[in-house]
């Protein structure tokens, strides 16, 4: 047996046991560094590892907090992570035979009373510090539960096992960690396909392993209304079918699923427009077009014959103030979104009652009937006591709302003739001092050959000509999938790991920031979140280890 053959045995199980990417073809090889077992992601702050290793033994290792016995988002978050750590499957043999044993992680948190375990809430502090010594137990802390779990979710990343034994290790290692956002979200449509409770917790599993903290809820649109509603029960009507529907209690379920992840959720309820689906419950609400000067009739592609909410008449808002107030009723976050965007002025325009109604008004132009319908909406929800999140677009149009609204960013022009980049559409907010959440660069339905990952790990959301105060008040981001392409049969594995990248760019700092070497931490990422029971898509050539041949097990971790 020749010498280069005894090396590629040697260095067969290491291969084999965890996540290896290749090259695309043997004249293009890889750049940057291989990253070690057990790196997380997204990656810490700060983070030193040591060559020195600790064994863990599933049936001793004890995950141990005081936190746990008043508040049961670290006593479920104990239980979970305990079997994440160990998700692989136990190790056979007693522990006498394993050295430098590491007998618990004990997590202390500084706030864990009832009213500390409730809901996440925007800018909660999910900082954390983590220490793996050469001997004792392993500590982490945070001051809050929400950093508890972040952190807990770094040690569970930071265990492996060897390739020979599949002995439990982890390297002596300290962390110091906290997000560079607080807003890291993630944009579901379950309009325009119909996304099963059980996909969406999938989803959330997805969101936590990455450190995401917003699920941002798009539910409702042209297509379908799935949310059921004690108020107007009929309103389902319009759903797919009555199969296709979120009844009262699996949202609960989805909302309470979330928090014990220290996620939040918030509902979007878009209009004016965006609202065919509601029109057909409620004919009555819709603006009536007219073509060729005669009412209800389409002017294909312009508009449609019914189209846009009716801003002219009470009976709109007020149908709308009872959805606004039972929206608010079940869905804990103190936001809201409001949608309000995509106002396409045809229909208006063709309809002589919206006429009659802006000379009555004083109006002399249709933007100012969208700003009349706007400022009398986020009226009504601000005195529901809740605030609200809207698309950028009634700002572009010069509508005033309370200062601690969040505007979510979505415009990009820049590849058609406008030629109009996020960065240009974002500066006038940034002018007008909103809070804003980026998501224009990052829409994830767009889906392209190759390692498309690159590109949204690339982008910043505080790079563009602002001054360092305007920059400081994009508070995060979210990746979007809407939802023409996508159901339960391919969301997750289009999402993900590409949504990890995304999560990456929002947590890690400004200048941890380089692709080649963040590519094999990604795929390292993509293997662990398999193993955990994520259909996540490869990134590149290769493989995840023993998992590629045992697809039949089941991995999922409730």
């Amino acid at each position: 047996m020749g010498p280069s053959l005894k090396l590629a045995l040697l260095l067969a199980p290491v291969l084999v046991a965890y996540a290896f990417i290749t090259y695309i073809e043997v004249r293009l090889p890889l750049k940057g560094k291989r990253a070690p077992p057990g790196s997380p992601w997204p990656a810490p702050q700060a983070w030193k590892t040591s060559p020195l290793q600790r064994t863990l033994d599933p049936e001793s290792f004890v995950l141990t907090s005081d936190a746990a016995e008043g508040c049961d988002v670290v006593s479920k978050a104990l239980a979970r992570y305990h079997k994440l750590v160990f998700v692989n499957r136990p190790v056979d043999g007693d522990n006498e035979t394993l050295k430098d044993l590491l007998p618990a992680l004990r997590v202390q948190v500084d706030k864990y009373k009832e009213e500390h375990c409730m809901y996440p809430q925007h800018k909660d502090d999910e900082s954390y510090t983590l220490v793996v010594p050469e001997k004792g137990d392993a500590q982490l802390r945070s001051k809050t539960v929400w950093g508890a779990l972040r952190g807990l979710e770094t040690f569970s990343q930071l265990v492996y096992q060897d390739p020979v034994t599949k002995t439990y290790l982890i390297n002596v290692t300290s962390v110091d960690d906290f997000p560079r956002f607080s807003f890291r979200g993630l944009l579901l449509d379950s309009s325009r396909h119909f996304q099963p409770v059980k996909v969406l917790k999938q989803n959330l599993d997805a969101m936590a392993y990455n450190k995401l903290n917003v699920f941002h809820w798009h539910l409702v649109d042209d297509q379908s209304w799935p949310l059921q509603m004690a108020v107007y029960p009929n309103l389902t009507q319009s759903a797919y079918s009555p199969k296709h529907v979120y009844c009262r209690n699996e949202v609960q379920d989805i909302i309470e699923y979330a928090r014990l992840r220290g996620i939040r959720v918030i509902p979007e309820i878009d209009t004016p427009g965006h609202t065919q689906a509601l029109g057909k419950i409620f004919p009555g609400l819709l603006t009536a077009c007219y073509g060729n000067g005669t009412r209800g009739t389409p002017n294909y592609p312009e508009h449609a014959a019914f189209e846009m909410l009716d801003p002219t008449q009470n009976y709109t808002y007020d149908v709308m103030r009872d959805i606004f107030q039972e929206v608010v009723e079940t869905f804990p976050d103190p936001y809201v979104h409001l949608g309000m965007d995509e106002v396409y002025y045809a229909c208006w325009n063709s309809s002589p009652e919206i006429a009659a109604f802006m000379k009555e008004q004083g109006f002399d132009a249709v933007n100012q009937v969208e700003q009349y319908y706007v400022k009398r909406t986020l009226d009504n929800v601000q005195n529901l006591g809740a605030k609200y999140m809207i698309w950028q677009d009634p700002i572009d149009n010069d509508v005033k709302a309370a200062k601690d609204t969040l505007v979510g960013i979505w415009k990009d022009t820049s590849l058609d003739s406008k030629l109009k980049t996020w960065q240009e559409y974002i500066m006038p907010i940034a002018k007008k001092g909103y809070q804003m959440v980026l998501s224009a660069p990052w829409y994830l339905n767009y889906i392209s050959y190759g390692q498309d990952w690159k590109k949204y790990y690339e982008t910043d959301p505080r790079d563009f000509n602002g001054t360092d105060e305007e920059k400081d008040l994009v508070v995060g981001g979210e990746a979007c999938m809407w939802g023409e392409y996508v159901d339960g049969t391919n969301l997750i594995s289009r999402l993900w790991p590409r949504a990890s990248a995304v999560a990456e760019r929002l947590w890690s700092s400004a200048e941890f920031n380089d692709t080649d070497d963040a590519s094999f931490r990604l795929d390292q990422q993509r293997c662990r979140m398999l193993r955990r029971g994520i259909p996540t898509q490869p990134i590149l050539n290769g493989f995840c280890g023993d998992y590629d041949w045992d697809l039949g097990e089941k991995y999922h971790v409730e």
